[in-house]
Parts: structure tokens; C-alpha cells; sequence
């Protein structure tokens, strides 16, 4: 049966945007059995509600003969005389086109062309973490008007088996069991209910905000976490969770959708840091996953730093990419402003 070419690209702002979403995004996502929980309705939903005042949503649909193809959620945000419009979920290790329609390279390449739209009409657009390998990824790399930073990606293939793992890393593993192990008593565990989601989402706060340093990227103050958690619920998230000792020294916030795991918001705490309280809890949640039936788990974006892809190498991950893309400049070319790493996807 052949495709239909005659794709059409409709942009939908404000209150006509959020009402499309409410609307069609759960039968969107549900006929795209390749989107991410980065693309769940909850997920998205949730920020929907978390955009300020100064900020409004807006969503790109692609339709042609048979029907609505794909959308991509976005969102505009005013700052002084400038409006930039980039994707609604700032906190989205993965932003992709979702529907029945979205792996298809003529869809993808009518939402590029509507994104080069906007351009043209002074609109400053960007669109960060698409997967490389996707055909959203594939349609606006390496176009004129767009430039690309690249990042890393890990995703660890379940089952791990661990005795197949390179003799040092198995030594690094045994290492951290027998020091942790020795005088101390180690306990695992992952929400199974909405309520327990909630009940530790402020102990995972607290440990991120130790370890980390406040994420750049939002425009305003930052999100309320809760009352994300709260749209996610347990059908989309849960919190494993690492006591030493009886204390909280590592908890990890996941999506999952079927049997794809994605990793957000890892915290430790830094006083435990001898005991390496990351890879601890890391090494039982892939343990618990695969005796879930679970088949991966995504580790997402990963810094070029020895701390980063060194922690995440230690698990023998796949490694892929995911592409920023920014406006090129007038007067300068796509292939001076495009600073992709030399790292293979």
C-alpha cells in the first residue's frame, strides 16, 4: 500500500495547543509503539502545568490523506523582545516527533521544513536532545539553517551479565561490594505505589541538591518536582532508592515504558562517597530489572568527562547520540558553526 507524500504542517499556540494535546497526545502515543516515556502523555502533560506565565505552549502536527501522522510538543518563551521556542519538557533526556506517522523520513522532513518556517519568520527556534539516530535527527542534521552540538548517550542491554563483564571492571564491582559490605548493612528498594513516589521525591530532591548543581536550563525558577511526580504517578515512574547503614545515600528517579527503563535525576549523597553509593544502587537496579523482564536501561546524556563516561563505561553500555540543533547565524555557513564531537554515534 503506498505512503501518502502530501504531508501537511499546522502549528497550534496557546490555549488551542494545550487543548489539542489534552485531546489527541494519549492516541498519539499510544499508536508509536518507539516513543520514549520522554514522550508519555503524563510526562508531558506535566509540563504543560509547570510553564510560567510568560511562557505558552505550542505543538507542530504533521497530517496528510490518512490523518493526523505525528506532533512534536514545543513551547514559546518571552523575554523582553525576544521569543524563543524550543521543546515543552526542558528536563527530557530525549525530544522526538510522536504518532503513528513519526518514524516515517517524509513526516520528519515536513516538521523540519515547518521548523525552518518559523526561522524565516524571526522566530528564534532551537530543539535540543533528538536522537541521533532517529528520523527527526536524521531530517534537520546537516540542513543549512540549523547548526548541531552533539552528545554522548548510554544504554545498558539487559540482562547484564556481570561474569562477562572485562576482568578489571569485574575486580572494580567486587571491590565496592567488600568495602561496603564490610561493617555495614546495604538495603535496596523502588516505590511501587504513587504514594511512595511522592513520599521520597523530597529525600531524592535533597540528595540531588547536594550533589549537583543547579540545571542551567531553565528560563524561570525551578520546577516543582512534586507535583510532577504527581501527574507521572507510579504507571510511568519510580524511585529506587540505596540505605546504608539505615541512611539515605543514593536514590535515582526512572521512567519506564514496557520493558525500556530510562535513568533521571541520579543523586548521592557526597559524605558517602567513599562507599561509591551510585554504583551500588546502580548495580541492584539492573539486577531488579532483569528479573522484571526488563530489556534496557538508558543512562542518557553523558558528559565527556572521565567522571561521567568513565562511571557509565563500567557497565559496557551501547553508546549513541543526541543532536542540540540551533539556528545558524546569517553570513555563516552550517559547516562553521557546527561543533559535533568526534565521537562516533
Amino acid at each position: 500500500m503506498p505512503i501518502p507524500q502530501n504531508p501537511h504542517v499546522r502549528i497550534l499556540e496557546n490555549d488551542a495547543a494545550a487543548t489539542w494535546i489534552s485531546r489527541w497526545w494519549p492516541t498519539l502515543y499510544e499508536a508509536d509503539p518507539c516513543a520514549s516515556a520522554y514522550q508519555s502523555p503524563q510526562w508531558v502533560t506535566a509540563w504543560l502545568r509547570q510553564l510560567p506565565s510568560s511562557s505558552s505552549p505550542v505543538v507542530m502536527t504533521v497530517t496528510d490523506e490518512g490523518g493526523i501522522c505525528a506532533a512534536l510538543p514545543l513551547a514559546r518563551h518571552r523575554t523582553g523582545a525576544t521569543d524563543v521556542i524550543s521543546a515543552l519538557t526542558p528536563y527530557a533526556e530525549y525530544n522526538d516527533l510522536v504518532g503513528p506517522g513519526a518514524r516515517h523520513p517524509h513526516i520528519a522532513q515536513a516538521l523540519a521544513d515547518g521548523l525552518d518556517q518559523l526561522l524565516q519568520h524571526r522566530k528564534h527556534a532551537e530543539l535540543a536532545d533528538v536522537p541521533a539516530h532517529s528520523v527527526l535527527g536524521r531530517a534537520l542534521d546537516g540542513r543549512r539553517t540549523w547548526q548541531a552540538t552533539r552528545t554522548r548517550t548510554a544504554l545498558v542491554p539487559l540482562p547484564l551479565d556481570w561474569e562477562a563483564l572485562p576482568a578489571n571492571l569485574r575486580r572494580q564491582h567486587a571491590k565496592r561490594e567488600r568495602r561496603a559490605r564490610t561493617g555495614h548493612s546495604i538495603s535496596y528498594a523502588r516505590t511501587r505505589t504513587t504514594d511512595e513516589l511522592l513520599q521520597l521525591q523530597p529525600e531524592l530532591e535533597r540528595l540531588h541538591a547536594a550533589r549537583w548543581t543547579p540545571d542551567p536550563r531553565p528560563r524561570s525558577s525551578p520546577p516543582d518536582w512534586g507535583a510532577v511526580l504527581s501527574d507521572l504517578t507510579d504507571t510511568t515512574a519510580f524511585i529506587a532508592t540505596l540505605t546504608i547503614d539505615g541512611a539515605l545515600v543514593a536514590a535515582q528517579l526512572c521512567l519506564f515504558r514496557g520493558t525500556m527503563c530510562w535513568s533521571l535525576r541520579p543523586a548521592m549523597d557526597p559524605g558517602a562517597a567513599r562507599l561509591a553509593p551510585g554504583h551500588l544502587l546502580l548495580r541492584r537496579l539492573i539486577d531488579d530489572l532483569t528479573r522484571q523482564g526488563f530489556t534496557g536501561l538508558d543512562l542518557g546524556r553523558t558528559a565527556e568527562t572521565n567522571g561521567q563516561t568513565g562511571y557509565k563505561e563500567q557497565y559496557q553500555p551501547q553508546w549513541s547520540a543526541a543532536l542540540s540543533f540551533t539556528p545558524v547565524r546569517p553570513g555563516r555557513s552550517a559547516a562553521g558553526q557546527a561543533l559535533l564531537a568526534s565521537s562516533p554515534a
